[in-house]
Parts: C-alpha cells; sequence; structure tokens
C-alpha cells in the first residue's frame, strides 16, 4: 500500500484551504494586528485577549456551544 502524496493533513493544508477553529483564528488575527505594531508580545497577547474575549461574548449572546473546536 502506498501514501497519497496529495492527500494533505491539517499541518500541511494552506490556512486557506482548510476551515479554521476560533482559536486559531484568533491567534492569527492577534499575531496580525500585533505585526502591524512592529510586533512585541505583550501587543500580541493583548489582542489575542481581547479577540478571544469578543468570540467568547458573541457565541454566549447566540447562546451556541463550540466545544470541540
Amino acid at each position: 500500500m502506498y501514501k497519497d502524496s496529495k492527500q494533505r493533513t491539517a499541518d500541511t493544508q494552506p490556512l486557506d484551504d482548510r476551515k479554521l477553529g476560533y482559536y486559531e483564528l484568533a491567534v492569527y488575527f492577534a499575531a496580525s494586528k500585533a505585526q502591524e505594531e512592529d510586533f512585541r508580545w505583550d501587543n500580541f497577547i493583548d489582542n489575542l485577549s481581547f479577540i478571544c474575549d469578543k468570540f467568547a461574548s458573541h457565541i454566549k449572546s447566540n447562546n451556541t456551544s463550540h466545544s470541540g473546536l
């Protein structure tokens, strides 16, 4: 049996080709925003915290559960 070299895993698949979870999106957005601000870790952490809070409040206000993401 041979391995299909065209099959991609989540690690090797480009971001554009797969659906990201909320946490992955938050990390991506926080890093992008921090990069605009001459990337500093404290900016990244503040951005990540802010984005995660927004996601959490959005999920809570919609009364939906996304456990397992």
